[in-house]
């Protein structure tokens, strides 16, 4: 019965003129539209059937969303606790995402109660945001457009929208904030494998993207999944950070555990393009009261943080942890959040690195590495 009890905070936001009660309403009401609009995805009357292919085409440019906006105007990740209510979509179904493979019972009703809900924004925030002039990105390259929905499968929702909204807030970042690089990388850096076992490319067509691809590209885009798995278990950064003589690391592919090796210095190119791909993963709250376990933002926090120590910071990438003051939410008080609010960090974290030991087992990935010294 708590699964489904609404909980509301007696506090009116800033620039919103209804009061609690009718912006826990509205909230709601917007939350159920959207899902019926974003669930459902019927097709608008009297299209043409080159629109329709063009809808069906799951690589193709898309409108981001407002914190996607936010970041990427601003170049500024930060807490929004201020400026939204969050609102439980009750349709949300882990099963159609990426983290359908996750077996553990803990680790399935925390990403349940965390993905479920969806920001209702402050309308003057929402405002703000939208009037903020963004980087124009270059057009996607129609052979990697052709490529991505000819022989890959990205139709999988991702973590907050689809593949394609994730992939292409990677691939604009990266154009605006790390434009000494190619924001191909990021824009393919999911095709051989994400942390949870979906391989949206099989091994066969792994010749045709290298062909698609200049030799720099394909190495970021074939090391990015294990780099990812070993960020993620955390010891990979600190054992990192105390090997400043080390030329190269060497460590495993994930989707055929084929050995490959980085230079030192393409290393910490590649985990820059990490820190932009983890700044679409960050909690849009109480950034304060998770930030030693929340599943991403404490190896985003770690990851830059590391980076500017050692002087290797080149994407514009900045985070504030400034506490904006509690949040409202919608939502119910569910064992998902209880677990994620009072189990020791410690234990969150050691939970995340055995989920990624057993996915890599399970398709005989090694998560070794090795830092060379010649």
């Amino acid at each position: 019965a708590c699964d489904w009890l609404i909980v509301a905070q007696e506090r009116r936001m800033s620039g919103v003129a209804p009061g609690p009660a009718a912006l826990v309403v509205t909230a709601a009401l917007v939350a159920a539209v959207a899902t019926v609009s974003r669930r459902k995805g019927k097709k608008k009357q009297g299209t043409s059937r080159e629109d329709e292919a063009e809808d069906e085409a799951v690589a193709r440019w898309v409108e981001l969303n407002l914190v996607r906006k936010s970041r990427l105007g601003s170049g500024v990740a930060r807490d929004y606790g201020s400026s939204v209510v969050l609102v439980e979509d009750a349709s949300f179904d882990l099963n159609k995402t990426i983290f359908q493979t996750v077996r553990s019972p803990v680790s399935r009703v925390v990403l349940q109660a965390r993905l479920r809900l969806q920001p209702y924004w402050n309308e003057a925030a929402a405002a703000e945001i939208a009037a903020t002039s963004l980087p124009r990105a270059p057009a996607y390259a129609p052979p990697l457009l052709d490529f991505m929905n000819t022989e890959c499968c990205f139709s999988m929702e991702h973590a907050d929208g689809s593949f394609m909204d994730h992939l292409q807030f990677c691939y604009e970042y990266c154009s605006a904030h790390f434009a000494r690089e190619s924001p191909n990388v990021l824009l393919l850096h999911s095709v051989l494998g994400v942390g949870t076992n979906y391989f949206p490319c099989t091994v066969d067509k792994i010749p045709r993207l290298e062909q698609l691809l200049s030799p720099t590209e394909f190495r970021h885009v074939e090391a990015f999944p294990s780099v990812l798995r070993l960020i993620l278990r955390r010891a990979f950064l600190r054992d990192l950070d105390a090997s400043p003589g080390a030329t190269k690391v060497a460590f495993f592919r994930v989707i055929d555990n084929k050995p490959i090796t980085l230079d030192i210095d393409t290393l910490w190119v590649h985990l820059n393009y990490h820190l932009i791909h983890l700044l679409d993963f960050l909690p849009l709250t109480d950034w304060r009261a998770v930030l030693d376990n929340d599943y991403f933002l404490a190896p985003f926090v770690a990851l830059h943080d590391l980076l500017k120590r050692h002087g290797k910071l080149r994407a514009n990438v900045a985070y504030d942890l400034t506490d904006p003051g509690p949040t409202d939410k919608v939502a119910s008080l569910s064992l998902g959040q209880l677990i994620a609010d009072y189990v020791p960090s410690a234990l969150q974290t050691a939970i995340g690195a055995r989920q990624i030991a057993q996915f890599s087992k399970a398709i005989g990935h090694d998560l070794s590495y090795t830092f060379h010294y010649d």
